[in-house]
Parts: C-alpha cells; structure tokens; sequence
C-alpha cells in the first residue's frame, strides 16, 4: 500500500563521484557517503536520491550503464551497498535509486551481443535500422540529432546498419517496443526493490517510446533534433503503466520522473494519481531564465517574470490531481548562486538564503543538491582541460568548429556547465576541501574551499547550512507549506517574488526580493497583523504594510 510519505519529504541529491572519497583514491566512495549521513539527517532531508552507482564505463560519469545489479567497483561493493541501505534506515532516510533505462552503455553484454551476431535475440534489444543510400554515401537511416551533437546514429563497423544514440554514441538507446526489454526491467527493478530500495529517479523517461517507421525530421540542418519522434511518444503511458503494475505499485515507492521539454498535456498525465504512472516529474523550466530554453550554454539576461511562469504553472496545473518537484540544483546545471543576475561577490549568503526560502516553501517535494545547503558557487575554471563533462567538449568543439574563436567559446561553455555541479565537496579548509586525505581528485577542487566549505557553516549559527534547516524544518512540519492551495501575488513585478500558501485556515505568505537593489513593497492587506516566521536579515522594514526589502531580502509570514 502506497502512503505517499513522499509528500513531507526532503531529497538530498548525491553525485558519488564528488561527495566523499573515504578511501583516497580520487573518487567517491559508499564508505564516504556513510560517513556523511548524519550531516544530511541533521539538514533536515528525509531521503537521499542516489547518481549512479552501478557499474559503468564512465563515458558519461555513471549514466551509461553496464551491469544494473552490480555496484561499480571504484564505489565499493554490494555488500558496502547493502550497509549504506541499512544506515539509512536506521537514520529513517528513504533511498532514492536511479534508473538509467533509456538506454545503457555499449559495454553492455546485451548490447556486445546484438552487435557480435545479426541473428542474437539481443539484436532487437536495440534500435538498429539499415542505412540510406545516397549514390556512393552511406546516410544514417534518419537526420535525428544527438542532444550531445551530430547525428543520433552510429554505423555498426563492418555493416550498412546504425545503431540509434539519443546521447553519447556510448549510450545505445533500448527498444521498449520489445516485450522481452520491459521484462528485463522491470525485473531489475524488482531486485532493486526487493532489497529495501524506496524509490527511483527514471532519467529521461519520456524518451522511451518513439514513432515508427523511422522517418526524417523535415527541416533544414544536417542533423535535426527530432523531438516530435521521440519525445511523449504514443507509447509512453502504457509502458510506464506497466512499470507501475508489474513492480512499482507492490512496494510503498516514491517514482520521479526526469523529462526532457515535455508538453504541458502529457506532463500532467505522467502525474495524474488516477493514471498510475509517476508520482512526481522535474519541474526545470524556470532554471531556464537566464538562457536559452535547450541551448543552456547560451545565456541571456536573467528574466524574472520567465523565472514565475515556469516555477508557478506546473504548481497551479497539477495541484488537484497530481504532484509537484521543487528544484534548483542537480548534476546537470550550474550553481544557483552564481545564476540569475546574482552578486555573488557581495550577497551570496542573502541570495543562498532567499532561493530556499521561496523555492521549498512553494508546493511539492524539495529536492537539494550537494553542496547547494553551504551555498556552493561555480567554479573558476581557466580551460577546458579541467573540465570532464564530455557534453563541455562536444559543444565546445562544434563552436569552435563553426568559426567561433577559442576564447569566446570556452566563455560559453564555462558558464553553462554541469562541470561546476560535480567539483568535488567543499567539507572544510584542508587539502582538496575534506574530499579526501590528498590523492588528486577525478575532478579539479573549487580554489573557494578555504571560505565555502560545510565546516564553516556548521560552526556558525547564522550561515546557509542553518537557514536551510529552518526551511526544510518549515516545510516539514507546517502543514500549509506541504498542502497548501498557491496564489501568486504582482506577477508583473520584476524585482518582487510573493505568493501564498493556504490550508484549512491557516496562510503562509513568501515574499522576496530578487535583485540586488533595495525595493519597497506593499503587503496584501490579509498579512498586516501576521508574524514574520522566516526572514534572511535581522531587521526588517514595515512602515503602514510598506516593507522595504534590502537586496536578496526573504521574508515569510504566517496567519493562523
């Protein structure tokens, strides 16, 4: 029976690559994320989302996977696996896992099968089409693009056939239309399951089913990116009601989804209770602000009133009927702080603080990422050899390919990068941060661990590792942030953020500043009289229901 304990949760995003390197070998380990439990416990999370861990060649850190029931060895083992599950609970933190089911690496033995023997049962694991022919060039069987660049299909040496790569040519795209491929995971599933595993990320879900024939997408490029082909696609429900029949709805699970630019119509039916898909999907579209919407590298004035709608309307949208995610930081983006026209340089703790306050407080299940709690910036990396994230060199190289200067081009890629997520932990002033005893880390230190590192925080009683507690303890417990009915306030402003929560008589009201000036604001009437529950500065204006908000100044009120 399903209690939707999800719904007074906090998630706690590791990325084991960079959170603790227990045994000083460069990399993230099991031993290091044990050692760091209480940490998390003590935040305040209820439950931790695990990256991968299962064993993988690495061409996409841990997203391509090549054995779902092994734990990779740099990691640790099974048993290490089966103790860290057991310190969780004892803690009472749920164990999120993430499933990598789109495709899996081409170190795969399904897929070394299917491509060793034509006539292998493996074959049709994958989407593997013949090529076209166009006078003496051999084409691939449509002008899909990569979301990582270039086309989605990879010649299978040696024949006239591809294979279909949405991402890295080393992450080869699994065939859902196969009955015996859902077996093989939803058996996977129940191993996992069946060990005590709560819950699970599903990474790019909504990929899993694609249209037949194969066509081309009709547009100008070389390589187009296809989506109508493989976004939504006219399976997708019935595939994930069938995960849900055969595995998920026998535990008490908690499922997320990760969506890639999903329309509005199918967002809200993965989430629909009545439909029995998923509970939850990403909610990413107001982390779009400051950018080009699928093209992060490219920047943009940072747009608060963008910011709004995409951070409200799903809120709004799947309110009666479904479930919402609260996100700011994962693996895949850049720092919060170091985003969104912020002054990172004067007002980083302000700005940490006011993010929280009006991110978590909205409704749904707040999801943080490592490092994210201590107000962790981006990284001053000065070349591309620092950076490992092969998407960085794909998009670097295609720009540079396209005549765009060295310089200019690393400028892009430096601020858009998933590299700054995965830096490893700041945990304090020591060598490499605290990560490890000295070893040189799989990923260079951020050079600001001497002054961001969760030591330092947890020595001070005013830092952002202590007003995230006071957060998420909010969040937790008040039971307006958890159900709450949301109204949005002065939508048009483009200094002001402010909305409402209500439940059952009792009002939470989040109002923030988000910009770096001074800005007086007028109360709604209603919260004249209610008590400030929450602000990120000691002082805090109010002269005939006008309050003026220092830059980056949050302030929350309850009505009883």
């Amino acid at each position: 029976m399903k209690t939707q304990w999800y719904k007074n949760a906090v998630v706690y995003q590791i990325y084991p690559f960079s959170f603790m390197d227990h045994n000083n070998d460069g990399w993230g380990d099991i031993e290091g994320i044990i050692s760091k439990l209480d940490y998390i416990k003590e935040l305040g999370a209820t439950a931790i989302w695990f990256s991968p861990l299962y064993e993988s060649p690495d061409y996409d850190y841990g997203y391509d996977i090549s054995d779902y029931r092994k734990i990779d060895p740099k990691f640790g083992t099974m048993e290490d696996f089966d103790r860290l599950l057991s310190e969780c609970h004892n803690r009472e933190l749920k164990v999120i896992m993430d499933m990598v089911i789109n495709h899996t690496s081409i170190e795969h033995p399904w897929f070394k099968q299917a491509i060793a023997d034509p006539d292998s049962p493996y074959r049709d694991y994958y989407i593997i089409r013949k090529g076209k022919r166009e006078g003496d060039k051999l084409l691939p069987p449509s002008n899909w693009a990569s979301t990582f660049t270039g086309s989605a299909w990879e010649q299978i040496a040696g024949t006239d056939e591809f294979y279909l790569h949405l991402f890295c040519k080393e992450q080869a795209d699994l065939n859902w239309e196969n009955p015996d491929v859902r077996k093989e995971i939803i058996d996977i599933l129940n191993f996992w399951l069946a060990k005590g595993v709560d819950g699970f990320r599903f990474d790019v879900f909504n990929m899993f089913s694609k249209v037949y024939p194969i066509q081309d997408d009709h547009q100008k490029d070389t390589y187009q990116k296809g989506a109508q082909y493989y976004v939504d696609g006219p399976r997708m429900h019935e595939f994930l009601k069938e995960l849900n029949e055969k595995a998920l709805s026998h535990y008490d699970t908690f499922t997320v989804g990760e969506s890639f630019h999903p329309s509005k119509e199918a967002a809200h039916a993965y989430v629909k209770e009545e439909n029995h898909e998923l509970d939850s999907i990403f909610n990413f579209a107001h982390l779009d602000a400051d950018n080009i919407a699928g093209k992060k590298f490219f920047w943009k004035p940072f747009d608060l009133i963008q910011f709004k709608n995409g951070f409200f309307n799903p809120q709004r949208e799947n309110f009666n009927d479904g479930w919402n995610t609260l996100v700011l930081e994962n693996h895949d983006n850049p720092r919060s702080v170091s985003r969104f026209n912020i002054d990172t340089q004067h007002y980083r703790y302000e700005a940490a603080c006011m993010l929280a306050a009006v991110t978590y407080l909205g409704w749904g299940t707040p999801f943080i990422y490592q490092g994210q709690e201590i107000g962790m910036i981006n990284a001053r990396f000065k070349n591309m050899d620092q950076l490992k994230d092969p998407v960085s060199h794909f998009v670097y190289d295609l720009m540079v390919g396209y005549g765009m200067p060295k310089k200019a081009a690393f400028g892009f890629i430096k601020y858009g990068a998933r590299d700054h997520a995965r830096v490893p932990m700041a945990w304090d002033g020591s060598v490499n941060g605290g990560f490890n005893k000295g070893h040189k880390p799989w990923q260079c230190v951020s050079n600001q661990y001497i002054h961001i590192n969760a030591q330092k925080d947890l020595n001070s009683e005013k830092s952002i590792y202590r007003f995230y507690q006071k957060v998420l303890a909010i969040k937790k417990t008040n039971e307006a942030a958890i159900h709450g009915e949301l109204e949005e306030y002065d939508h048009d402003n483009r200094r002001i953020i402010a909305y409402s929560r209500s439940y059952e008589g009792k009002k939470l009201f989040v109002c923030a500043n988000f910009s770096r000036f001074k800005t007086k604001y007028r109360l709604p009437e209603w919260v004249n009289g209610a008590d400030v529950l929450l602000c990120n500065y000691d002082q805090l204006v109010n002269i005939d229901g006008v309050i003026e908000l220092e830059p980056y100044q949050a302030v929350v009120y309850e009505k009883r």
